[in-house]
């Protein structure tokens, strides 16, 4: 089965399950690169690189963008995309705010705490079944955050309740994407996403110019990467996000629940901490080992639970 095929069918088949994942892990790798990539781009505010996150990948897909495509992204009759853009502006500032100015390992991991949101959210808002299992590899996952964080160690700092944030923000834009992503070609719905984004984020932008120190930035100063390290990550973040999004559309088209593979958004967690430990020298701590360890048998549980309930519903 063809790409164009599997993802213009109407519920996938228990074949199709594990390709999906693999494209779900691999937008997951993604979003952990893209967190590496902003702590690359020290000297711009974090407001700017958040504009900067919607706006080139905007610059690209104009190169393809067609007069519908034009015509949907300035459409103030689409709500909900409105909605789903205004929620990926939050969430993405609070993730690359939350990535640049404090942990990798944990920015990562609180921003996935969305697919924690997300079954709750389908379920309230869409009317999507909650499958038992799904619950327990969810609850799995969970303990596994916890056990990362060690609640019982520390309060949450500011900069964890701001990753947060961007995780709650994170699980209402995925779940609008799921939707959307069944009714429109996956280069409209990228193109809308991104333009509505910027625009949206042009406050943010005015703000990070304002407090950016441009002296500082252009003549390289030991407060800034250097400039052509900041055009390098710049780009490489605009690479991962457009990678993001697009293995995100092939991976929930033609999906029946929006539940079945949000725990893959996990695997960004041990590719971060193993980021950080090649790249930083930073080592997990045993507790984040073993949180890391209880995330991926949530996402095991889950998946499987999925794989068995569209197994007996395929014909």
């Amino acid at each position: 089965m063809s790409t164009a095929q599997l993802t213009a069918t109407a519920a996938p088949s228990s074949r199709s399950l594990p390709l999906r994942a693999g494209l779900m892990a691999a937008a997951s790798i993604s979003l952990a690169l893209l967190a590496l990539l902003s702590r690359y781009t020290r000297g711009l505010a974090p407001e700017l690189v958040t504009w900067g996150r919607f706006v080139l990948p905007v610059l690209v897909l104009t190169a393809f963008a067609r007069g519908a495509d034009w015509r949907a992204a300035w459409s103030l009759a689409d709500r909900p995309g409105w909605l789903r853009a205004l929620c990926a502006v939050i969430a993405q500032a609070c993730f690359v705010f939350a990535a640049t100015q404090g942990d990798l390992l944990q920015a990562v991991l609180l921003y996935n705490t969305g697919p924690l949101f997300i079954p709750l959210v389908a379920w309230l808002w869409l009317r999507e079944p909650l499958r038992p299992a799904t619950l327990a590899g969810l609850a799995l996952g969970f303990l596994g955050v916890l056990a990362v964080l060690r609640p019982g160690g520390h309060a949450l700092d500011p900069l964890a309740a701001v990753a947060l944030t961007g995780g709650v923000a994170m699980a209402v834009s995925q779940v609008l994407f799921y939707r959307s992503a069944q009714r429109q070609p996956p280069l409209r719905n990228q193109f809308k996403l991104y333009t509505q984004a910027a625009l949206l984020s042009l406050p943010l932008a005015a703000f990070g110019a304002a407090h950016t120190p441009w002296a500082t930035v252009l003549a390289g100063g030991a407060a800034s990467e250097p400039l052509w390290v900041l055009a390098l990550a710049l780009l490489g973040m605009t690479a991962c996000s457009l990678g993001n999004q697009s293995l995100r559309d092939l991976a929930y088209r033609g999906m029946d629940n929006a539940s079945t593979l949000a725990p893959l958004m996990y695997v960004a967690v041990p590719v971060s901490a193993a980021l950080d430990w090649l790249l930083f020298g930073r080592v997990a701590a045993p507790a984040a080992l073993f949180g890391a360890a209880l995330i991926v048998a949530g996402a095991v549980v889950a998946l499987h639970s999925g794989a068995r309930a569209v197994g007996r519903t395929s014909p």
